[in-house]
């Protein structure tokens, strides 16, 4: 299938009482009835295709040509389902039967892309199967880095400068930096080591 970027690929969590081929068959009982599409499933060698097109009114047929079809590829891998919705030319079941096997030609087209991206069918597509898949689609992007936490800093009680943590004495006056009871000259009392003056009898500390 031609690929046209990762607005048309998405990928949900497979329940276990939902298989792919349930979905794609599903999928395409919507385009028919709901859509009023010619629809078609296949089973490929890693799940199923659902192809659909519609009559010449169809928007798409004015660029692409009548035997331009979208199709919807769905891949099974473990318990995750691969949407791809892109274009492709009408594969006639009878006339490949014989081979024993789906041969898909993509259609060379670069217009395609702009075609698909103005429909609103491939939204319309996965908002079904989200319905259908009782899922929303899983997110790709990469989990963000986490950035080391900053290191703790050990404030000087005399300066104010920052030290890094483990360190014995201010690298900026040399206080002391070890946890110890100061108290106020005057009366006594208990301080924090941040004060300016005493909170209790307002002799200035520093």
């Amino acid at each position: 299938m031609m690929e046209f970027g990762t607005d048309f690929t998405r990928v949900y969590p497979l329940a276990d009482d939902i298989s792919v081929q349930n979905a794609a068959y599903a999928l395409a009982e919507y385009l028919d009835l709901k859509k009023n599409m010619i629809t078609q499933t296949m089973r490929t060698r890693n799940g199923y295709t659902v192809q659909c097109k519609g009559d010449a009114s169809a928007e798409w047929t004015k660029y692409l040509g009548m035997d331009a079809a979208i199709s919807v590829e769905m891949q099974q891998l473990d318990n995750k389902l691969t949407v791809n919705i892109g274009f492709e030319k009408w594969t006639e079941k009878l006339g490949m039967a014989a081979l024993g096997a789906i041969i898909f030609h993509p259609l060379l087209i670069t217009s395609g892309i702009g075609v698909l991206r103005q429909l609103t069918l491939p939204q319309d597509i996965f908002s079904f199967l989200e319905t259908y898949l009782r899922a929303e689609p899983i997110s790709e992007e990469p989990a963000p880095e986490r950035t080391a936490p900053a290191a703790e800093t050990v404030i000087c009680p005399v300066c104010g400068a920052e030290n890094k943590a483990g360190a014995r004495f201010c690298k900026v006056c040399g206080e002391s930096l070890e946890k110890k009871e100061l108290y106020c000259p005057e009366c006594g009392e208990v301080l924090d080591g941040d004060e300016v003056f005493c909170p209790r009898c307002g002799t200035k500390l520093r």
